[in-house]
């Protein structure tokens, strides 16, 4: 399964994937469900995420979900419907693991119902840990990122190109970086190909990755295009600023480190210094006892 699911894919493969997917957005061409992958694994998953009920994503809980995957990178439409197959797959596996385990324990048939029962929630809890993990560490990465993205949009700027083609040229060569923010920034300059605005844009970005800073920075340039001012100034502000923040939160870093040290030193390092220092003087005071 996992060959036919993930195998035969190759770098040419990936690089023709995401050229397909930038003509696609230019033409806006999303909603094309009727193409089959190839393979019989790819087909076999397609053929039970569309079996799959459609999520009701106008429900508090969808939306939540809906932004935990966009945050975590699964921007496709089928990513809900995705994870539902996985959560359920998960479930099903773990709780058929419990009944293997009561089975070969010898357990009765309430601790076997018991141990399914726990099974599937811990099936299902697996997931929602993953995809929840995925995303922080994609913000973490998107937000370290961002000041040295912000910098080379400064100088393409400064150097007399306009916002449009800066966003692509940047994108361009961060994605060739393998950045995650380049890959949002040359997503970013397929949709304002397409034909959406750049407040628009920079709203989708800021939704897309859940980033504060991100957010802050789209605020800043929709502002910066609504009263016409320079692009240039704005851009090189926030980049100071994040470079600031990202400073304090080094500093911050090492502060707590003090404290997060101590924990080890009492459990490990102090219990071994004792034994050393009073260890020979209580084997002393065992050997005088005894005499």
């Amino acid at each position: 399964m996992y060959l036919g699911i993930f195998g035969g894919t190759t770098a040419l493969d990936d690089r023709l994937n995401d050229l397909a997917v930038k003509v696609r957005m230019s033409d806006n061409a999303f909603d094309n469900e009727d193409e089959m992958p190839e393979g019989l694994g790819k087909m076999l998953l397609q053929w039970a995420v569309r079996r799959l009920p459609n999520p009701k994503l106008d429900t508090p809980s969808g939306e939540r979900l809906l932004h935990t995957l966009s945050h975590a990178g699964f921007t496709s439409p089928a990513a809900v419907k995705m994870y539902q197959l996985v959560r359920l797959s998960s479930m099903a596996a773990v709780a058929l693991f419990g009944l293997l385990l009561a089975f070969l324990t010898g357990t009765s048939s309430g601790g076997t119902l018991i141990y399914m029962v726990c099974g599937a929630v811990v099936g299902g809890f697996i997931p929602s840990y993953y995809v929840g993990s995925k995303a922080r560490s994609r913000q973490v990465k998107i937000t370290r990122e961002l000041s040295d993205v912000l910098d080379l949009l400064v100088v393409c700027v400064e150097a007399g190109l306009g916002i449009f083609e800066a966003i692509r040229v940047v994108g361009k060569e961060s994605e060739r970086q393998q950045r995650i923010l380049g890959s949002e920034l040359a997503t970013l300059s397929g949709e304002i190909s397409a034909g959406a605005t750049l407040a628009q844009g920079l709203r989708g970005l800021a939704e897309r990755t859940g980033v504060d800073d991100v957010k802050a920075l789209a605020a800043i340039l929709i502002q910066s295009e609504k009263l016409g001012s320079q692009m240039a100034p704005a851009l090189r502000s926030s980049s100071d600023s994040l470079r600031t923040k990202r400073r304090l939160r080094a500093e911050e870093a090492a502060q707590k480190s003090t404290v997060k040290m101590l924990v080890p030193l009492v459990l490990f390092v102090l219990p071994a210094m004792l034994i050393v220092i009073v260890g020979p003087a209580l084997i002393q005071i065992i050997h005088t006892l005894e005499r």
